[in-house]
């Protein structure tokens, strides 16, 4: 081997030891050789360096914010996904996409003490760290749940004292902030620590240089904002248009249930609700949703880096005859342009479209330059360099490429469900809700919010691009109602027994939402149904069980309906019978809460005068020295009024 030979196997051992290193790092932080970790997570490309990843940006970088109880590749709460719809449906790349594990590397565990003020300082270091890494001024954030509030905190300056300090707020960083399923509004008056609301943090988490904003640099025309609720629609004298809003409601899943409408961020380009389904169900779709990412794709990318080299083709896509000859044009006119073009063939199997690349070209071309296309069949091409957005084309080279049209209309929100059917010029048709698993048909029904696509293949695996149709379901309740049990039973929506029920099962002090479906009030919003009852009789506590408890409340006069008002005695007493001083309200708001002023208290006993038509109910908290406490509830519905 002569020198020269033995000099280029050291430079070719040299890259390989290198790259084997790039990718050691990417797997440990997720993260490129060069860049400063704070974190783990993932974020731009293991094989790029800091110098690499400036040149090839060409979107305003975004970074994804997971929710609590997960991490960023977590199987539910993850954003692996919207990493994909990100590449997939917007064309961001690898180096333009970053999320960080803020709660720990693979947590799956929920963080109720107070989880923004002590991860602010990493999150605000890992953000500052891409800013720099990528070198540059504005980012644009997609956070979810938790994240909302962490994305919030990093822009507004919390500090990790608890305090906030607007002069270290980053809201010159902030393009775009779309937040998903946040608690904006906290998690209603029963939650704990920063999770609650009215406490300190989520007050003060709404204000900037003193003024309450909600979306401080943002619109300042409201007939610019669209929200359900005219309402939503806010600006104030710190508005400047600098930084776009997006918040998406999911409706009824466990944050919203807890909240109504706590998802909202008063002032925002973009608020909307979207009914994914229940409880968790509805909170994991909300970031895995195409019809929800694309409705706020458009409000990324507003500030992208200057890009100053642009590439233009002259053959659109299309069908064409044969020997396609495809001529570029770059400016500056002394760049090179590289391409890739590929004929490739799709198949279906099992369920899955398979993409099959039957020959490639690639190379370079310069200004004036043109690729030509010799062989029959359908061709991918993509033309790219430095600083310029890439072009993609898909031509038919002497064959014609199927079309389809989606015939089921989307202006109006369905009920039910809903059948979703297309057509094409040719081929087969396959139709997916997921862009991944495949159908052969043309018409797929669909029960829930969903974003449909078909594609077309022929006979010789030509086929047409994927159409796609976003498609909104109505919510099957026309009312819904968060409160206590006992405001829903004061206000009627509860009978006596069913309220007894679920106070027994939930808590008389528990915070649902009933959903009013064709007259009925309902704990399920995708099927109405009667609420359990249980029998007064079973559900009273004997004088035997009272006796046995520490603490005891009891009244009279015992629930149910009566004909006409009445008196009732309810009386408490301690462990060794003494009286026990009763914490009481009769609005169904909270008796434990020191600061509510509608709550009364008495030691001993108390009569009541219950009396008027309709229902009525004393919710009673007690307290032991030790400080466990009981609620208990006393119900009672006159349907005959006599005074």
């Amino acid at each position: 081997m002569t020198a020269l030979q033995q000099n280029q196997a050291n430079l070719n051992s040299f890259g390989d030891g290198l790259q084997r290193e790039q990718e050691k790092q990417a797997q440990i932080t997720g993260f490129p050789l060069d860049f400063e970790a704070s974190l783990t997570g993932f974020g731009g490309d293991p094989l790029k360096t800091k110098e690499e990843h400036r040149k090839s940006i060409k979107k305003t970088p975004v970074i994804l914010v997971h929710g609590n109880a997960g991490n960023s590749i977590h199987p539910k709460w993850g954003m692996q996904t919207m990493k994909e719809f990100l590449k997939d449906l917007a064309g961001y790349q690898d180096t333009e996409i970053w999320a960080m594990d803020y709660l720990g590397k693979d947590n799956d565990q929920p963080d109720l003490n107070d989880p923004h003020r002590n991860h602010i300082d990493e999150f605000r270091t890992f953000v500052d760290r891409v800013q720099d890494y990528l070198g540059v001024k504005r980012l644009d954030f997609i956070a979810h749940s938790l994240g909302c509030g962490m994305v919030n905190a990093y822009l507004r300056g919390l500090q990790s004292n608890g305090q906030w300090d607007n002069n270290d707020g980053r809201l010159g960083t902030a393009s775009t902030f779309v937040s998903l399923a946040g608690a904006t509004y906290g998690l209603g008056p029963f939650s704990v620590s920063e999770f609650k609301t009215g406490s300190g943090f989520e007050t003060e988490s709404h204000k900037f240089k003193g003024l309450v904003d909600d979306t401080p640099h943002g619109s300042n025309d409201t007939s610019k904002q669209e929200a359900p609720d005219e309402s939503w629609k806010k600006i104030s004298g710190l508005d400047n248009n600098e930084v776009h809003y997006v918040a998406i409601i999911a409706a009824n899943d466990f944050v919203d249930a807890q909240n109504r409408d706590t998802g909202r961020r008063e002032g925002a380009d973009l608020n909307k609700r979207y009914d994914l389904g229940v409880g968790a169900d509805g909170h994991e779709k909300v970031i895995k949703s195409q019809t929800v990412f694309n409705a706020f794709k458009s409000y990324l990318n507003q500030n992208p880096p200057a890009l100053p080299v642009t590439i233009m083709v002259d053959k659109d896509s299309g069908s064409y005859g044969s020997g396609l000859q495809i001529s570029i044009a770059v400016t500056p006119s002394t760049t090179s342009v590289a391409y890739i073009a590929e004929r490739v063939v799709r198949r279906f199997n099992a369920g899955f479209i398979e993409r099959a690349i039957a020959e490639t070209h690639n190379g370079t071309l310069s200004n004036g330059q043109s690729l030509t296309l010799a062989s029959d069949g359908q061709w991918e091409a993509v033309f790219r360099a430095d600083s310029a957005e890439d072009v993609a084309r898909i031509y038919g080279v002497n064959v014609t490429l199927p079309r389809v049209m989606i015939l089921t209309d989307n202006k109006e929100p369905f009920s039910g469900s809903l059948d979703v059917s297309a057509s094409t010029t040719r081929g087969t048709l396959y139709s997916s809700t997921n862009r991944e698993n495949w159908s052969a048909g043309n018409v797929v029904s669909i029960s829930r919010t969903a974003t449909v696509s078909f594609i077309a293949i022929d006979s010789d695996g030509i086929a047409s691009d994927v159409v796609s149709r976003p498609f909104e379901k109505k919510p099957a309740w026309q009312e819904r109602e968060t409160a206590t049990l006992t405001e829903h039973f004061i206000t009627q929506r509860l009978t006596v027994d069913q309220y007894v029920a679920l106070g027994l099962e939930l808590g008389f002090n528990a915070v649902i939402t009933l959903y009013l479906i064709d007259g009925k009030w309902t704990l399920n919003p995708e099927r109405a149904r009667t609420l359990r009852s249980v029998s007064l009789r079973d559900a009273a506590l004997s004088a035997a069980e009272v006796a046995g408890r520490a603490l005891g409340i009891r009244a009279d006069k015992p629930s149910g309906d009566y004909p006409n008002a009445f008196e009732v005695v309810i009386s408490a007493s301690g462990p060794a019978r003494e009286a026990a001083t009763v914490y009481y309200t009769e609005d169904g708001s909270d008796p434990s809460d020191r600061r509510n002023q509608r709550r009364y208290s008495f030691s001993g006993r108390k009569t009541f005068n219950i009396k008027g038509h309709g229902h009525h109910a004393v919710l009673c908290y007690i307290q032991n020295d030790a400080g466990n406490g009981v609620f208990e509830s006393f119900a009672w519905s006159i349907y005959n009024h006599q005074g």
